[in-house]
């Protein structure tokens, strides 16, 4: 019997060509992968380069996120905080005017205007020292909207110390201390003699030395106005300086209209408002008589509101204020005011409101009948009825003018 060969450990040709077959298989598949993998890569990198960025962001998730909030409120900035730039000097002295004079003036000015409540002052700053510790300027408390008067106004001198700034208006003791310590550059020596005469507040003389404030031999129109002020127009409207003096703009707007105070040597103040084209001329310069200061207008820079009637509001001041008009002689005639009418005489003849009135210029007036009482000018509120005016009659020959 044949024997049969068993072979251990060796296969057979046909196991071994399907081992053969199932590793080739996946030598292949393992390829493919390794292929694929590599294309994906080679894909993304193409990407990279050649799309646009934008293309490239997967979408957005649209699903609302909801944020916790904190509930504690955040603390407002305050005002000594690092980040606010600080406050100039400047500044700081406007502010403490503005309380200084709402202070020590509104009182009167409430009085005078006929209200309760003020508007915030104007502060106009006309000097300071480099150092920025010394300052000179004026302040204006505004009539109210609607109001045509003459506005309360005033000087102030200023110094900064550590505690701030110190500020006194004139008309105080405190006015006349600083006046005599500011530098030079602040207050010039020409200007403090008269200015610590204006503060004085002494009784003013009733000759004042003074013409009309417009040119020699010209009349103008005596208008009616507020208490303790006489309103002029005529002529060319050309207001012009009734004497020599130190000028002073108290409150101006860039179309040049402006209210100007004239100290003249005397330590007596003459005040315009409701001028157009104010002059130039820097404050604290001297004018002199018959120098031009502005013409006549309607409009009150201010405050108060555009006046209804074209002319200039003069008045008599000390530094306190307005002052009534009565017995004060200027341009050769004696102005008047009573409670009835404000009017001027001359040598018996009298010209009431709505008459022209002739400039004799700084002479001497002719003499006057007696007043009835002793003089005495001061100041008068702006408030209250309005006075009654003397009715215009004319002279022989229909021209209006005086009554004799």
């Amino acid at each position: 019997m044949p024997r049969t060969r068993h072979r251990q450990g060796r296969l057979g040709p046909p196991r071994r060509r399907r081992l053969t077959a199932s590793l080739g298989d996946r030598i292949s598949a393992l390829g493919g992968v390794v292929v694929i993998a590599v294309g994906l890569a080679l894909a993304a990198i193409v990407e990279q380069a050649v799309m646009p960025p934008a293309a490239r962001h997967a979408v957005a998730d649209r699903r609302p996120v909801h944020v916790r909030h904190s509930r504690t409120p955040r603390p407002a900035p305050s005002r000594s905080s690092p980040s606010r730039a600080p406050v100039s000097p400047a500044v700081q002295l406007s502010r403490k005017v503005e309380t200084v004079v709402l202070a020590e003036r509104s009182r009167v000015a409430r009085r005078d205007y006929g209200v309760g409540a003020l508007p915030t002052p104007i502060v106009r700053l006309t000097r300071m020292d480099r150092a920025r510790t010394w300052a000179f300027g004026t302040e204006t408390i505004p009539p109210p909207r609607g109001m045509t008067v003459m506005p309360e106004s005033s000087l102030y001198v200023a110094q900064r110390t550590r505690a701030g700034w110190q500020v006194a208006l004139a008309g105080t003791p405190q006015f006349t201390t600083l006046l005599r310590k500011a530098p030079a550059a602040v207050v010039p020596a020409g200007e403090r003699p008269v200015l610590e005469r204006f503060s004085a507040a002494a009784d003013p003389p009733l000759d004042t030395g003074l013409m009309l404030p417009w040119g020699v031999g010209q009349s103008w129109t005596l208008l009616a106005t507020d208490d303790g002020v006489s309103g002029f127009d005529g002529g060319d409207g050309r207001v012009l300086a009734p004497g020599d003096g130190r000028i002073y703009r108290l409150c101006s707007s860039a179309a040049g209209h402006g209210l100007v105070l004239l100290i003249h040597p005397n330590g007596l103040a003459t005040e315009y408002y409701q001028m157009s084209d104010v002059t130039k001329v820097r404050d604290g310069d001297l004018v002199k008589r018959g120098d031009y200061l502005g013409r006549t207008g309607t409009e009150q820079p201010c405050g108060g509101g555009e006046a209804p009637q074209r002319m200039v509001r003069f008045a008599v001041t000390d530094a306190t204020g307005t002052m009534r008009l009565d017995h004060f002689q200027l341009g050769g005639w004696t102005l008047r005011e009573t409670a009835a009418a404000t009017f001027a005489e001359r040598a018996g003849v009298r010209v009431d409101a709505g008459n022209p009135l002739l400039n004799f210029g700084a002479t001497p007036p002719s003499p006057a009948p007696a007043p009835s009482g002793s003089p005495s000018p001061g100041r008068t509120p702006k408030s209250g009825p309005p006075s009654v005016r003397v009715p215009d009659v004319p002279l022989p020959g229909g021209s209006p003018g005086a009554v004799v």
